[in-house]
């Protein structure tokens, strides 16, 4: 008898010990269902349409390692709300690190959403408010500022808060997927380089903030006739109570030539009003150069309202304005619509 409650008190001291080491770990469910109700119009073509704006859900966690370490993951899914269709790629995020009293490290595909982020992006969203639409998130953040909001095959690292400033780096290896030719340029992934550093003051609190980022591509061989070369941004922000101002100037740095330009600006301002605890007006005016055509400009103006149902849900109402080329007739795109977003 004595030898067999031996047995059974080992078996359970077994049993007891994983279970003690998954209390040592969180994971969360999150996610966000976005759908829009919306008419668009491009020069006479108009279309009214209901569509998903960049709804995802994911799991992300942490364990403690002991000694002032944890360990981080994130695995994040996009997929379009009105249809089902998953996002291309698929996964938004999928990365693995590391954090402790040097900050944290993540490496693989990294977006706003890993503790590390992606460093010119981050100071976007430190300082500036989004129109609440897709059409105001992710398409200043990639085709208006090239923000590199989410990169593949990449290592981040962030700092702690140190005098109210955060420091941030990535690293990104982009020849995968690429077109391989013996005797051509890319031919592994490492022939594809992309870096990005920046500095970002107000991270630990305050009504100011302020932000300088920089971006380099290199690849062997050397950058092509209009390609991507490098990048500024600055970007501040103030918030004076029930209403907040923003401002950012972006110049990138292209191969260009007499019929293209080497160096296109982009400036925006914005502001939003907390009209009540639970209702807020936004808008932003953005002016680019255009690449392709030295004569010519972007101009896109939006603006948005919400209306905060709970912590969770809101409803909103938006307009988004834009002319990719002041010169080209009939391009403006006009988009304006009421939508439900959800977040869990």
């Amino acid at each position: 008898m004595k030898f067999k409650m031996i047995c059974l008190a080992a078996v359970a001291a077994g049993a007891i010990t994983p279970v003690a080491a998954w209390a040592q770990s969180t994971v969360t469910v999150y996610g966000r269902v976005d759908t829009s109700f919306e008419n668009s119009k491009t020069g006479a073509l108009s279309q009214t349409l209901i569509t998903g704006n960049a709804s995802r859900f994911g799991f992300k966690g942490s364990e403690d390692l002991g000694e002032g370490l944890r360990a981080f993951f994130g695995i994040e899914t996009g997929f379009s709300s009105d249809t089902g269709a998953s996002s291309t790629p698929m996964y938004r995020n999928s990365f693995v690190g590391l954090g402790g009293s040097f900050g944290v490290v993540n490496i693989g595909r990294i977006d706003s959403a890993a503790p590390s982020r992606t460093p010119i992006y981050a100071i976007l969203g430190r300082n500036v408010e989004y129109v609440i639409h897709d059409a105001g998130a992710t398409a200043i953040g990639t085709s208006i500022f090239n923000a590199r909001t989410r990169v593949s095959n990449a290592v981040g690292y962030a700092s702690p808060v140190i005098g109210n400033f955060v420091f941030r780096a990535g690293h990104y290896l982009n020849g995968e997927g690429r077109a391989e030719a013996p005797a051509g340029p890319i031919r592994f992934e490492s022939d594809y380089k992309q870096t990005d550093v920046s500095l970002s003051y107000g991270e630990g609190g305050g009504p100011l903030g302020l932000g300088v980022g920089y971006g380099t591509d290199s690849k062997r061989g050397g950058a092509a006739l209009n390609e991507f070369k490098n990048k500024w941004m600055l970007v501040g922000s103030y918030d004076f109570g029930a209403i907040r101002a923003w401002a950012v100037y972006n110049r990138d740095n292209f191969q260009g030539n007499a019929l293209s330009r080497s160096k296109v600006g982009a400036q925006m301002i914005g502001a939003s009003w907390e009209v009540t605890p639970k209702s807020k007006v936004m808008g932003n005016y953005i002016r680019k150069d255009v690449q392709s055509d030295p004569a010519a400009r972007l101009k896109r103006l939006q603006a948005g309202y919400a209306y905060k149902m709970s912590n969770r849900t809101s409803l909103y109402a938006f307009y988004d304005r834009q002319d990719p080329n002041s010169r080209v007739a009939n391009d403006v795109i006009r988009v304006y619509g009421v939508g439900i977003q959800h977040n869990f």
